[in-house]
């Protein structure tokens, strides 16, 4: 990875529910070991020459290494600019490998790969946020003000504000394996970023 290249703090999740989430049909089983965690000024780019969607409303992204095609999540409002209930995170692709176009995701990417489930916290405003293909893995949609919000998780011992995922995924045998998966994020009261590498093990596609 080449750490001059950056996406700004001040700029626009996920752990081992993207490794099962990558391509329905993926393993369920798959395992994560952390590599490392490391702090930087801000959030590298594992891929910098690739495009890195800014899409309105988005809060966070995965990328994967078949390709230049994007998941986007990104939050939806009703007019008066409070996220809706329960369909408060939109999720879609950006097809940069064809143009970038935005395309919806397949009904079986929804529900088995991509999907999350949502519920109310007791506090007005917050969410818990589960994506579907591991629905232990904890995070947080919090409204920030009219027409702004982001989802919290923890990368290392830190609790931050989810900016991408990036996954490796070999090719290079009878069925393609996630081996490599990277979550990236920025810590609060402009403290960096943070990063989690991880080693994956049990991620072949079925």
């Amino acid at each position: 990875m080449d750490r001059r290249h950056f996406i700004g703090t001040a700029g626009a999740t996920l752990g081992t529910a993207l490794v099962s989430g990558l391509i329905p049909g993926a393993a369920s089983a798959a395992r994560l070991q952390t590599v490392r965690v490391d702090r930087q000024p801000a959030v590298p780019l594992v891929q910098p020459e690739w495009p890195v969607p800014e899409d309105p409303n988005q809060m966070f992204f995965l990328q994967r290494s078949t390709n230049e095609n994007t998941i986007v999540f990104a939050a939806r409002y009703d007019a008066a600019g409070t996220l809706t209930y329960p369909g408060a995170v939109d999720i879609y692709w950006r097809r940069y490998a064809s143009g970038g176009e935005r395309k919806p995701l397949k009904p079986i990417e929804r529900l088995l790969a991509f999907g999350v489930n949502i519920s109310r916290r007791e506090v007005a405003g917050q969410y818990n946020v589960a994506l579907k293909p591991l629905p232990q893995l904890p995070l947080v949609l919090l409204q920030t003000g009219p027409f702004r919000a982001q989802v919290l998780g923890r990368i290392g011992d830190q609790t931050a504000r989810i900016v991408y995922a990036y996954a490796h995924v070999d090719e290079s045998g009878l069925l393609p394996r996630v081996t490599q998966l990277s979550i990236h994020g920025v810590l609060p009261d402009g403290a960096g970023a943070i990063s989690e590498y991880y080693a994956v093990s049990g991620g072949e596609f079925q």
